[in-house]
Parts: C-alpha cells; structure tokens; sequence
C-alpha cells in the first residue's frame, strides 16, 4: 500500500495531468465492471417464464417463454385492423367475449403442450 502511494507521488510529479487522466479511466473501468456484474447477477437471478397477464402482448409471450409465434398465433387468433397497434391479450379477451383468466389458462396450456412435444 505505502509503495502504491509512493508510486502515485512520483507519477503526480512527472505528469500530473496524465496521473488524473490514469486515475478517472481506472474509476470508470470500475463503475463499468459493477455494471456488468449487476446486470449478469440479475440475468441469473430472473425468473426464467413471469406469470401470464392481462398487459401482455401475443409477441412478448413467444419471446418471453421462448415458444414459436406460430404456436402462440394458433392459441390466440388475430385479425389485423391494419392500425398497428399491439394487441394485448386482454384487448383479445374482450374481442373474443371471454373471460381474460379463460384465455390466460389455454394459452397455459398450450404453452405447457408445446414444450412438452419438444422434451425427448
């Protein structure tokens, strides 16, 4: 430590500017390092299939339970109006007339179905 601080001393004396430039790169490499370790510890830490809900869209569905488009477009009919406005699946529930908790529970369902055709 004594010998770091003595390094430091000689380095601020032949070029202090240079010694500051040195000292804030070594302070953003470190703030960057946090970063990723933060951003991989809760990339670890999330919760691999969020329970379905109301808000979502078809599309974040499939993204989300990595499960083909064409599987969760089979489950929840679309027509497209052609205004490019997502649809949520609660906005499908009310166009369709059922209950939104009906809809969240077959679309479950064939979620479970599809990656139970994939398991050997």
């Amino acid at each position: 430590m004594i010998q770091s601080i003595a390094t430091l001393k000689r380095l601020w004396r032949r070029a202090p500017w240079l010694t500051v430039a040195m000292l804030v790169a070594f302070v953003l490499a470190l703030v960057f390092a946090l970063r990723f370790g933060v951003a991989l510890w809760h990339s670890v830490t999330l919760p691999t299939d969020p329970e379905l809900a109301g808000w979502m869209t078809p599309r974040f569905v499939a993204l989300a339970w990595d499960v083909p488009p064409e599987v969760i477009l089979q489950a929840v009919p679309l027509d497209p109006d052609g205004s490019g406005r997502r649809v949520t699946l609660q906005d499908v529930a009310q166009m369709r007339s059922i209950p939104l908790p009906a809809l969240l529970e077959h679309l479950q369902a064939v979620i479970d179905t599809y990656r139970a055709g994939l398991e050997p």
